[in-house]
């Protein structure tokens, strides 16, 4: 079983999950989006699985010890959620630092203005499972970015009912990976 940092008071743990039901279940709900069959395209790749299996290499997934559990709570959760180590999130939001916490970047125009969010928001999934790293007490979110600034940008008055899951596995390493295709070297201040 993994540890949940105390940060995270509403995550619950469900059940062991192996990578190969992680990454189905990821194809399943992003492959159809066009918006990313573009992006994909555009960078060269030739599907969403040869995207996506560069993308979370870094992870080495296949040898971590997967666990789902339930963010009961989200909106409260979400922005204490580290965000996703990627180049374009650590260039366009993080100003060159690996990850920042969520609620420290809220105010971003990356998210803010940010139409994948926005649509997100209006539109939640009534259920999702987001992908993190537990990583010296803190939840490092590397996939579901967007739906997890959407939850953290919700507006408190309108009822969430939807139901969030998070796929986590405890990272061994020193260090945390960026993840994302061709990432140069980044400064880990964080």
């Amino acid at each position: 079983m993994i540890k949940i940092p105390t940060l995270y008071k509403s995550i619950e743990f469900i059940r062991p999950i192996s990578w190969e039901e992680i990454f189905k279940n990821w194809e399943k709900n992003e492959a159809p989006q066009e918006s990313w069959k573009k992006h994909w395209t555009e960078i060269g790749c030739k599907s969403w699985k040869e995207w996506r299996s560069a993308f979370a290499t870094p992870l080495k997934p296949e040898q971590q010890d997967w666990f789902l559990c339930e963010i009961k709570n989200p909106l409260e959760d979400s922005l204490n959620f580290y965000g996703v180590p990627s180049r374009a999130w650590i260039e366009k939001c993080y100003n060159g630092e690996k990850t920042k916490q969520i609620k420290d970047v809220l105010f971003s125009p990356v998210i803010s203005e940010n139409q994948k969010i926005l649509a997100i928001k209006n539109n939640f999934p009534k259920k999702t499972i987001l992908i993190g790293i537990v990583f010296k007490n803190k939840i490092i979110i590397y996939e579901g970015q967007h739906r997890t600034c959407a939850l953290a940008i919700w507006d408190k008055k309108i009822p969430f009912k939807e139901k969030v899951f998070i796929a986590l596995a405890k990272w061994k390493g020193e260090e945390f990976p960026a993840v994302g295709g061709k990432t140069r070297k980044i400064s880990s201040k964080n």
